[in-house]
């Protein structure tokens, strides 16, 4: 099968990697798209670690289909001891439970028969049948490929709805509209809250964020921006990642700040906050993903991520859609892989 490889930083190639073969009980997907992880992919290009732990930078080559962890694809077999999912099926990862973890000690992605592990950039994945999510049959009118994919973001981003607790009648600012937080305002806005207000700085994303169903959209460093009270928002949800954005946040929220997005930087607390008492909390992944609720939301289109599919290339220019990301001029690409 085709897979990609990241050999160093900014360079990639395709390789042929051995099929991967299921266990008995395990499904074999066909994955027809997996959709960029802006953050992720790019830390893996540039070769700086994610979470700026020292000592982490990625090694390299780096592991063949990695980082690709957002796909959709079909169920083409499924070992003899699994049920509930069949072969036909339109799936896309989000449950509980991995393939086969790797035997204790062991070195590398490594199944305990030896065989790869491989990423979400390769033709083919395997999976345990409770790992994945299973979507209604193609239809006109039905999820694309690219939207059923979204599915495990949507479920990372249903722990930042968690993690703000009951909404019903709050104020809430999300920040920061790249392809989470478009998202999380979208899943917030069906929570009960009295508004939701959407806060960034490109005027573009600021566009689409009203068209989803944004109560208002404030841009900083606009009249309406020095305008805001203390106390303008009870809930701030954070996906942009930016300290000042951060501390923005702090500065008008009096209640709860959630943290959903990785920060690229230390971040201060204003004075603002010890008085407001305003709670700071972090979401983490994958534990508690909440798979179910997001696909609900994606079937149910009640959070529409077609506005944010903005590119769709086929994996041999993979490179060509890392640059469209750098340059914010996506906000997600989808990968074709046949």
């Amino acid at each position: 099968m085709k897979g990609l490889q990241i050999t160093a930083p900014g360079r990639f190639r395709l390789v042929d990697a051995p099929d991967p073969e299921p266990y008995a009980d395990e499904i074999l997907i066909k994955v027809h798209v997996c959709n960029s992880c802006t953050h992720w992919d790019l830390s893996i290009w540039e070769g700086y670690d994610i979470f700026g732990r020292p000592g982490g930078a990625p090694a390299y080559p780096y592991a063949i289909g990695g980082p690709g962890h957002e796909w959709a694809g079909e169920v083409v077999a499924a070992g003899r001891e699994v049920t509930g999912v069949r072969p036909g099926d339109r799936v896309s990862t989000g449950g509980s439970g991995d393939p086969r973890p790797r035997p204790e000690g062991a070195a590398g992605p490594l199944r305990p028969t030896g065989g790869p592990r491989y990423g979400a950039y390769c033709q083919y994945l395997i999976s345990r049948p409770e790992a994945v999510q299973v979507y209604p049959p193609a239809s006109p009118h039905g999820l694309g490929w690219g939207e059923i994919a979204m599915q495990e973001m949507l479920g990372c981003v249903g722990q930042g709805i968690v993690a703000a607790g009951d909404l019903t009648r709050q104020r809430v600012a999300v920040f920061g509209m790249g392809a989470a937080g478009l998202m999380m305002l979208q899943a917030a806005r069906f929570m009960g809250p009295a508004s939701v207000t959407a806060v960034d700085v490109d005027p573009a994303r600021c566009e689409i964020a009203a068209g989803l169903g944004a109560d208002r959209v404030v841009r900083p460093g606009t009249p309406e921006w020095d305008g805001l009270a203390e106390d303008e928002f009870t809930v701030s949800i954070d996906c942009s990642g930016s300290p000042r954005a951060i501390e923005s946040a702090l500065e008008h929220t009096a209640g709860k700040m959630v943290i959903f997005s990785v920060p690229s930087g230390p971040f201060a607390t204003p004075t603002a906050t010890r008085r407001s008492g305003t709670a700071i909390q972090y979401t983490r992944t994958p534990n508690g993903r909440t798979s179910r609720f997001a696909r609900n939301l994606l079937v149910s289109r009640q959070v529409d991520v077609r506005p944010l599919l903005t590119h769709q290339l086929p994996l041999e220019r993979f490179d060509q859609g890392i640059e469209l990301l750098q340059q914010k001029r996506a906000i997600k690409v989808s990968f074709t892989l046949w």
